[in-house]
């Protein structure tokens, strides 16, 4: 897949993105503006708030398998497991990321990553985070897919960082007094106290606060070693815990977990 860098239509879709009326057109200059630096298979603009569920704003592909789940699985629960959305909870400077920046070590391995990234087809992408003075965050995530079955390169990721206080301006500009809608199931901040809470009422499992901080973890993709970095504990106090939890759950495996825990997530 290649780009022409040196094409007027660069300067020509970001002048259309600064100039933009509406709300079709800049979405549509701003994803041409980023294809004239870097070619990629998917697009999608998406808004988070705090821990609500997140508000999908625009979105293309040219496989219908992509995007097919975003509202049905992604936006109801999935999101709580995608590395961008953790970045976005700890609030990472406005910028491009890869996939490979943020994803933890066993992210592949994960059932997230299995029983739904996989089916979208995606191979790999790049998000573009911006945050407009209405408090929301903004991404634009590019992505390859089964469309062309390649991941970015450096030199891919090299120009989207280049580009990303550009893309990041636009859409602090162009999203800074917007009025989003808002999740009518608002969640409390705080994953770990109620994934406690709704096991022991829905599942008559008491597990400590310890324990779901593991799941959680194991669940985003976080070998025994760096859940022992991100908690501050060893690796064999880890895999006491996760043999404590897999125990009271009930399950011999990370799919049975992923079946359980997402649900009250």
């Amino acid at each position: 897949m290649t780009v022409d860098h040196n094409s007027p239509d660069i300067w020509t879709n970001l002048g259309s993105a600064i100039s933009a009326q509406d709300e079709l057109e800049f979405q549509s200059a701003i994803s041409k503006f980023l294809a004239s630096n870097v070619a990629f298979d998917n697009y999608l603009l998406i808004a988070y708030f705090a821990a609500e569920r997140p508000v999908v704003l625009s979105h293309e592909s040219q496989s219908p398998r992509v995007h097919a789940e975003i509202e049905t699985h992604y936006v109801q629960s999935h999101y709580l497991l995608d590395p961008f959305y953790i970045a976005h909870c700890n609030a990472v400077q406005a910028g491009a990321y890869s996939l490979s920046d943020v994803a933890p070590d066993k992210f592949r391995s994960t059932a997230y990553f299995k029983k739904y990234y996989e089916r979208t087809t995606l191979q790999d992408e790049i998000a573009f985070f911006a945050y407009p003075a209405n408090g929301w965050t903004l991404n634009i995530c590019i992505g390859r897919d089964e469309t062309s079955g390649l991941s970015f390169s450096k030199a891919d990721i090299r120009r989207a960082r280049r580009i990303a206080p550009v893309v990041s301006a636009l859409l602090e500009t162009r999203y800074r007094s917007a009025t989003f809608r808002r999740s009518k199931a608002a969640r409390s901040g705080d994953p770990i106290n109620d994934l406690r809470r709704r096991l022991k009422s829905r599942n008559a499992i008491d597990i400590t606060s310890r324990q779901a901080q593991v799941a959680v973890l194991i669940l985003r993709g976080h070998s025994a070693k760096s859940i022992s970095a991100e908690l501050g504990i060893s690796w064999h106090t880890v895999r006491v815990f996760r043999r404590q939890l897999y125990q009271r759950c009930n399950v011999t495996s990370q799919a049975e977990l992923f079946s359980m825990i997402l649900p009250l997530l």
